[in-house]
């Protein structure tokens, strides 16, 4: 069942005065001792490699190319392939944004037809052309399976080098809450306060354009966050009657009625529990799980003409609960200082990980530019 957004906030009128500002999430597995440290100043301590949604077939209308960037956005990145290749930025593809106080590689798309071939491009500084192929389709934002991350931790406590080994143990069996991290909320959590004034006073209507749905975004990300932190502390592996599950072998959900029965197949890792991204296409979750997330928008003041309108811009899905990296690595380990690898799903913060090794967000307590996220993949 799908739901209706202008219902969902209806059912609970706020209270409270809303409080707009966003909620800094609890560190998970707060148990193990933090190993301190923080994300080294370089670029080059911050690598990210794009794992794309499907492999380019070798043909069809449009170039798929693979480029790394250097401290540059990716729109930057994009500027620079549509100068080298003679077409409007518009006509270049992406899957996500990448860092920009970062290494990062990615692929874009131009099309044939109107283009100079990848052979005759001359990128400047800090662009380099790695890869070349062909597709049909051009790549829109959300075509990405993963990033895998490269991280060089330095300035780290006594022995915190060792101890990432027994935090990798721990996030491989039980994984992290998938919060949104702290960039969604911009520099002084100034976001969120400017899209709810923004949705309130009418400025998410048809012409807010790219703004809009940015702001709609960060909306769905408070109430969220703000859901998580209530149900995870109810059971990270305990089904509850209402949650709305989904396949991990795919996009398809369910609405759990007998928890005792689906418990096992979470347990296999056959399910995985979801929380909402509000929207009319959302799929309504039923009892107690429900009331967390009336309680979540009740606390942003959010009603039925609140939602209304930012279902104009944000259709409405389910996010993963909990997210569990793969692919963990420690790669080297000096006297203070750790270099660690790990992959996580589109739309997942590496700024996550390095929190709950570290037990401070690299995006508020470094001066890394955008720092450690991958803000905004655009999945949400």
């Amino acid at each position: 069942m799908e739901s209706k957004s202008a219902e969902t906030g209806a059912e609970r009128a706020p209270t409270t005065p809303p409080d707009e500002t966003p909620r800094e999430p609890p560190f998970d597995h707060a148990d193990l001792a933090p190993i301190g440290g923080h994300i080294g100043p370089d670029p080059e301590d911050f690598v990210v490699d794009e794992v794309p949604l499907y492999p380019a077939s070798g043909q069809g209308d449009h170039w798929f190319v693979r480029l790394r960037k250097r401290q540059a956005t990716t729109l930057d990145l994009r500027a620079a392939v549509a100068a080298a290749a003679g077409v409007a930025a518009g006509d270049v593809g992406y899957a996500g944004m990448k860092d920009k106080h970062a290494v990062t590689t990615q692929w874009l798309s131009v099309p044939v037809v109107r283009a100079r071939p990848p052979e005759a491009w001359e990128l400047p500084e800090p662009f380099a052309l790695l890869e070349t192929s062909r597709h049909n389709n051009k790549l829109r934002l959300g075509h990405l399976a993963a990033n895998r991350f490269r991280i060089h931790l330095v300035g780290l406590s006594p022995g915190g080098g060792e101890a990432v080994t027994g935090f990798f143990a721990r996030l491989a069996a039980q994984g992290i809450t998938n919060f949104f991290g702290a960039q969604r909320f911009g520099r002084n959590s100034g976001n969120l306060p400017g899209a709810l004034f923004a949705l309130r006073r009418g400025r998410l209507g048809p012409r807010a354009g790219t703004r809009g749905k940015f702001m709609a975004s960060v909306i769905q990300s408070e109430i969220f966050n703000r859901y998580a932190m209530a149900r995870v502390p109810l059971g990270r592996e305990q089904l509850l009657a209402g949650d709305v599950v989904r396949f991990s072998d795919g996009r398809a959900m369910f609405t759990v009625e007998d928890p005792e029965r689906e418990q096992p197949r979470l347990e296999r890792g056959e399910l995985r529990l979801t929380g909402p991204m509000v929207g009319p296409k959302m799929k309504e979750s039923q009892g107690l799980p429900r009331q967390l997330e009336q309680d979540a928008l009740a606390s942003l003041g959010l009603d039925a003409a609140a939602l209304s309108a930012l279902g104009r811009w944000a259709p409405g899905t389910r996010r993963d609960l909990l997210l569990w990296p793969s692919a963990l690595a420690v790669e080297a380990v000096g006297n203070d200082d750790v270099t660690i690898t790990f992959e996580l799903p589109a739309g997942a913060y590496a700024s996550l990980v390095v929190r709950t090794l570290t037990r401070q967000d690299p995006w508020l307590g470094a001066a890394r530019g955008e720092a450690a996220g991958e803000e905004p993949e655009g999945e949400a």
